[in-house]
Order: structure tokens, then C-alpha cells, then sequence
């Protein structure tokens, strides 16, 4: 049998994430899709646009109580994964959980479908996917990247 696993209330790439005073989370404009402009941009060689980004994983703990850890990655849509985070968390059970809000920045240095993984003691929890496009020439009210 597998091993019980936290619930995933939320995880998604957005605009911004707003913790408040009393632990409430507000979530702006979410993001599976962006488009970023070159044009009129002159980059030195070897410089790649940058695209700016935050994230949500919450989680509840459900079945699962203790020490445990969450580690992040990013992967390219050549395949090349890199560890964004690794952090360690405590669930208490039932409905007590855990936010954590991420800030990326992405170097685009390859077009197309981005994904960010989420792992729980070396098992894969959820994927959230990020289509990164440049914005076609001469298109105007580019989405801020």
C-alpha cells in the first residue's frame, strides 16, 4: 500500500500572492500561459529575458502527521530539471497545512512548456504547467511578464 500522502488544496503559478495578518491568502491573476516582448529590446550576448512569477502550494495534512520535507523543482521544456527549493514542514493532521509561496524568476533561454514539480519525501505531489511564448511582432497589450 502506498504511503499516505498530504491533500494539495492549491498549487498554481499567478501575478502575486498576498499573505495577510491573520494567514488568509488572496491570489492575483493566475498564470499557465505568458507571453513575454523582445521587441525594441536590445540584450547583450548571452543575456536571456527574464520573466518574473510568483507560485501557491498549500497543503493540508490529511492522513499524514510529523517531519517531512517538500522540495521543489523546475523543469525546461528541453527536460533539464533544477531544485528551486527544499524546505522542511510539520504536519499536525486533519485540516492543518502548510502555504508556501514561492517568487521565481526564470531566465528564458527556451520557448515553450515550463512545469514546476512538487515533491513530498521523494514522491511526486502534483505538477503545474507554464506555456512561456514570446509575444508575436508588432501585437500590442503585451501580458506583464
Amino acid at each position: 500500500m502506498d504511503k499516505p500522502r498530504p491533500y494539495v488544496t492549491a498549487a498554481l503559478l499567478c501575478e502575486k500572492v498576498i499573505q495577510e495578518k491573520d494567514e488568509s491568502i488572496t491570489i492575483v491573476r493566475i498564470a499557465d500561459r505568458l507571453q513575454y516582448r523582445l521587441e525594441g529590446q536590445s540584450l547583450p550576448a548571452g543575456v536571456r529575458p527574464m520573466v518574473n512569477i510568483q507560485g501557491l502550494v498549500s497543503i493540508k495534512s490529511g492522513p499524514v502527521t510529523g517531519d517531512h520535507e517538500i522540495k521543489i523543482f523546475a523543469e525546461r521544456p528541453s527536460g533539464e530539471r533544477k531544485e528551486v527549493m527544499a524546505l522542511p514542514v510539520k504536519l499536525l493532521g486533519n485540516d492543518q497545512g502548510q502555504n508556501i509561496i514561492l517568487n521565481l524568476g526564470i531566465g528564458v533561454d527556451q520557448d515553450g512548456l515550463y512545469w514546476l514539480e512538487v515533491m513530498f519525501d521523494g514522491e511526486v505531489l502534483t505538477r503545474c504547467p507554464l506555456m512561456i511564448t514570446p509575444l508575436p511582432t508588432g501585437v500590442q497589450g503585451a501580458p506583464k511578464s
